[in-house]
């Protein structure tokens, strides 16, 4: 194995809601129970951006750096058992203490995900934060006794992956979307319940729906207006699940909708969901995820590969098209899998 540099390139956040620098910065070092993952990719998601304003809720002080997730190679490990079994092993990871736009990062073990040797490190970029996220939201339904959902930004990847997990389990989703070629798209690919919130007549059918389906929670990505809007909508005694805030809009509620309908409004943290699972339950749906990132619900559509130095402005451009798929950030370390892609290419 070559010998692992001094340093490295990364991008640095130095402020919230400062432009992203490309600079090099000392590689981290492993210790006990971690491991030192060479990385390979990483996508940008909503989360990742609201990291970048400063809103997310992990409170890393600065300068750090972004990324939650990603793919790599484990090229070193801390004394611990879990660590020297995923020596040399490519990887899906989730970030800890900081993140993995840059060529290298250390992790606890126990966040490393080893992937299948035939699936593509682009596909394993994304295995944590959209798959696991439709797994626990499709979960929540089925807890709470309920076969009926609301979903909004129904068009983007995670809209798809709740979509199609809802499908596997059962449940229908009334999937809500900003323009008419989304609904087109979703509606060829087999989605039955398609609302475009921009028509005049979105809340009556929205609430026509609602009692027609006897649904009563719904998966909240907006906030704003729109939260009021399937609050009016909901049956009796519904909930809202609050899990992003891409309006960038405080929400919206009366009261009256939450006294006398017995509305419940939460948010939800996909962190906190985790942190409730015990290791079984945890292996349990890595292994689901691991098995469904190809050709499964959590297959991912990428719509863009960028050089990690070219990588500043590409939290820009992913905003501005969050539908057309992931943006992966990739180091050039490893091959992705990705035939039809060069780096940075539109």
């Amino acid at each position: 194995m070559d010998e692992l540099p001094e340093n490295m390139r990364a991008l640095v956040l130095h402020e919230a809601g400062k432009p992203l620098s490309f600079e090099k910065v000392p590689r981290p070092r492993v210790g006990a129970g971690q491991v030192l993952v060479r990385v390979a990719a990483s996508p940008i998601n909503p989360s990742d951006l609201a990291m970048l304003r400063g809103e997310y809720g992990l409170g890393w002080p600065y300068p750090l750096i972004p990324g939650l997730e990603g793919s790599g190679q484990v090229v070193e490990a801390g004394p611990g058992l879990m660590g020297r079994f995923l020596r040399g092993k490519n990887v899906a990871l989730a970030a800890d203490k900081q993140g993995l736009w840059a060529e290298y990062a250390v992790i606890p073990a126990s966040r490393a995900l080893p992937l299948p040797p035939d699936m593509p490190l682009a596909a394993g970029a994304s295995s944590f934060v959209n798959p696991l996220t439709a797994m626990a939201l499709v979960a929540e339904v089925r807890r709470a006794g309920q076969w009926c959902a609301i979903s909004t930004a129904a068009g983007g990847a995670l809209g798809g992956m709740i979509r199609r997990r809802a499908r596997q389990k059962g449940v229908k989703i009334i999937n809500i979307v900003r323009r008419q070629d989304q609904v087109d798209a979703l509606r060829a690919d087999g989605a039955r319940y398609v609302l475009n919130e921009t028509d005049p007549a979105f809340d009556t059918d929205l609430a026509a729906m609602c009692k027609d389906l006897r649904c009563t929670m719904a998966f909240d990505a907006v906030g704003g207006a729109l939260t009021f809007r399937m609050a009016e909508a909901l049956r009796g005694q519904g909930q809202i699940l609050v899990y992003g805030g891409l309006s960038g809009k405080a929400i919206s509620l009366h009261p009256g909708t939450m006294i006398f309908k017995g509305l419940t409004v939460r948010g939800f943290w996909l962190s906190k969901w985790l942190a409730a699972k015990s290791v079984p339950q945890m292996l349990l749906l890595t292994r689901e995820v691991t098995k469904s990132l190809q050709g499964g619900f959590a297959e991912t559509q990428i719509a863009r590969v960028v050089p990690l130095e070219q990588g500043a402005s590409a939290p820009a451009a992913y905003e501005n098209a969050m539908s057309a798929g992931k943006i992966l950030l990739s180091t050039g370390a490893y091959k992705l899998g990705l035939p039809e892609f060069q780096p940075g290419s539109p």
